[in-house]
């Protein structure tokens, strides 16, 4: 029907424009004025994935700027996949207006779905842009980090084929989504006259590209890391952090699937939110893995690490003093040092007698408790003083010597 459109005289086209964009079931009336929507569903994934974004750039700018004080090729690539991301972001956000998140497409009018494709087309052109720059910053980044200078490997050849790949997928994948009618502004109005191609076999082709690449990034630096000389340990670290484009891949699929669906179902625009969505958190997820490599440098170099184990640990110690807290032992007299164990307790010492057949474990008993007044810590010494003879009657006092000293 919308290819007749241009065909038809003027008060046909308002009379279709005017009807709903897609034919309701049996029994439904189409709802123009205030349609059901998810836009607050839309809204929390959108807000979620641009803070996560943006968070990881300025993690690494963070530790560009002022650690290291250098930007590399990557660090612009980054910071120009970010502008092209808040783009996207924009127009997915405009989305929400019209016709809105999750709207059946036969409560939308014919001539609202014109303004709507205006803002996917140009959300899926800046998709196109930022999700190729993310990917050939991450391997450029890898060349530096895990190929030795001068050196020429499967790695690197590899990363250089992911790089011209990613760079032909831009721009082949941008020009065919601009060039998918003829005239241009004939992509989202329907009322020209022209001719297109089908641009849902575009995006279904884009998705299945970015699933294979970010496969190929998720396993190639393993070989590299578990080769490396140094601990299995630290090998294991290395590998996980690494592996976190398994959540890249992740997302591609999913998207991949809502793609297809989206294709192909009649009701179209209500299946275009999921295909944002996933969008959304691939691309999120290829701004963690380009930045997160500056967390270790900044953990290190600000102290945030030590800080982080020191409040663990004062946080264990607050919840074992909470639970030593719960009882109060008995007061008790040691007598016979040689036979009992003391008590001894970092916070103070109430003390409590031992068996002597227990063992010095005991020491720290989990049930005792701290003290506001009273006596908390006791100490008794023993001086054993000995006296040897000279060989003869007279008894040697070791002491005598330096008695005798402060006389002089």
């Amino acid at each position: 029907m919308a290819d007749a459109i241009p065909s038809l005289p003027h008060d046909q086209q308002e009379l279709l424009l005017d009807g709903p964009a897609l034919a309701p079931p049996a029994g439904v009336t189409p709802n123009f004025i205030d349609p059901e929507n998810n836009n607050g569903l839309a809204y929390g994934v959108i807000a979620a994935c641009v803070a996560v974004a943006t968070l990881c750039l300025m993690i690494r700018g963070y530790a560009r700027l002022v650690l290291f004080k250098q930007l590399k090729p990557e660090d612009y690539m980054i910071v120009f996949a970010y502008g092209t991301y808040i783009t996207w972001t924009v127009f997915s956000l405009l989305l929400s207006k019209t016709p809105g998140y999750f709207v059946h497409q036969w409560n939308i009018r014919l001539r609202d779905t014109i303004e709507t494709v205006l803002y996917i087309h140009y959300a899926g052109v800046f998709y196109s842009i930022t999700l190729p720059l993310l990917k050939i910053s991450i391997v450029t980044e890898w060349t530096r980090m895990l190929v030795p200078r001068g050196t020429r490997n499967t790695f690197l050849y590899v990363c250089y084929g992911i790089m011209v790949t990613q760079a032909c997928a831009m721009v082949a994948f941008v020009f065919a989504l601009c060039f998918v009618c003829e005239p241009y502004q004939k992509i989202w109005d329907i009322t020209l006259p022209g001719h297109c191609i089908k641009k849902l076999n575009i995006d279904i082709a884009a998705a299945a590209v970015h699933l294979t690449t970010d496969l190929v990034i998720l396993v190639l630096p393993q070989k590299v890391i578990w080769n490396l000389q140094m601990s299995f340990r630290k090998r294991l670290g290395v590998s996980v952090f690494f592996s976190l484009g398994i959540l890249a891949c992740v997302s591609a699929a999913f998207r991949l699937g809502v793609t297809v669906t989206y294709a192909t179902e009649p009701d179209t625009l209500y299946y275009f939110g999921p295909v944002i969505f996933w969008a959304f958190a691939e691309m999120t997820c290829g701004f963690i893995i380009a930045c997160l490599p500056s967390t270790p440098k900044i953990l290190k170099d600000s102290g945030v690490l030590p800080k982080m184990k020191r409040a663990m640990k004062s946080l264990v110690g607050l919840k074992n003093s909470t639970l030593r807290s719960t009882s109060k032992p008995p007061a008790s007299s040691v007598t016979n040092p040689s036979s009992n164990y003391r008590k001894i307790d970092e916070y103070g010492v109430p003390m409590k007698d031992l068996k002597p057949s227990e063992s010095t474990e005991k020491l720290r008993d989990d049930n005792s408790s701290k003290f506001d007044t009273g006596i908390v810590r006791t100490t008794r010494v023993t001086v054993k003083q000995e006296y040897v003879g000279d060989g003869g009657s007279n008894v040697v006092d070791h002491h005598a010597l330096w008695r005798n000293q402060d006389k002089v």
